[in-house]
């Protein structure tokens, strides 16, 4: 399986080292970038990344704080100047292993070949996080979503409305990334439309009501929808 790799670290040198490993080790589908944790936390949200090269000190937030913020649990190479951390980062079940700086090809090909087995074995390869949230972005920051409180989502053009029982928030997404990210107990019943189980109010065969809302049950969705629905 190739890598999908998310370099999140604010030193350009050390950025354009790594992603020169990865172009050079022909592992990687590609290789994207973030110079801080709250861009790199935005592009967890909109992108299909299986392994995070993660920097121990960010400008503006440490690395274990990222690590706690992620949305779901990747697999992760930490990169430190900082000796100490090597046995601390195994507190975390995603850390598979660690660069010290000055970094060499050698021991970036030593811990990128423990990945693959890691995605071949019986672990899936991405997984929620038990507390099941969602760190979108709203305008020009970016906002922790608790998706049990979501009662549906509607997608317009390329943004995505995560709507709850007090607010609404809209982010750019698209509904085939989101659906990569979404709990069981999200149903889609429009190509427009996702719903929260937990909130439906009532169903006839053309439309759902949720929380007050009626969305009308695409054709394509309604034999799924009905099946979801009895076995939940």
């Amino acid at each position: 399986m190739e890598l999908r790799a998310l370099i999140v670290d604010d030193d350009p040198l050390i950025t354009d080292l790594v992603k020169h490993f990865c172009v050079k080790s022909n592992l990687f589908e590609y290789c994207i970038s973030a110079e801080n944790g709250k861009a790199g936390l935005q592009l967890m949200s909109s992108d299909h990344i299986n392994l995070v090269f993660l920097d121990f000190n960010l400008p503006d937030m440490k690395g274990r704080d990222f690590l706690e913020m992620l949305p779901t649990v990747v697999y992760t190479i930490m990169i430190t100047s900082e000796i100490e951390f090597a046995a601390k980062s195994y507190d975390y079940d995603q850390v598979i292993d660690f660069l010290v700086k000055p970094i060499s090809y050698d021991r970036f090909i030593k811990s990128v070949q423990r990945v693959p087995q890691k995605l071949d074995s019986n672990e899936p390869e991405v997984k929620y996080a038990p507390s099941e949230i969602l760190f979108i972005k709203d305008g020009t920051k970016l906002v922790r979503l608790e998706l049990e409180n979501v009662t549906y989502i509607r997608s317009e053009s390329n943004y995505v409305q995560f709507f709850t029982k007090d607010t609404n928030i809209m982010s750019l997404m698209t509904m085939k990334d989101l659906e990569q990210k979404l709990p069981s107990n999200f149903i889609r019943v429009h190509r427009s439309y996702f719903v929260n189980i937990h909130f439906i109010n009532s169903i006839s065969s053309e439309s759902i009501h949720v929380n007050r809302v009626e969305i009308s049950i695409g054709e394509k969705y309604k034999a799924d929808l009905f099946s979801k629905i009895q076995h939940f």
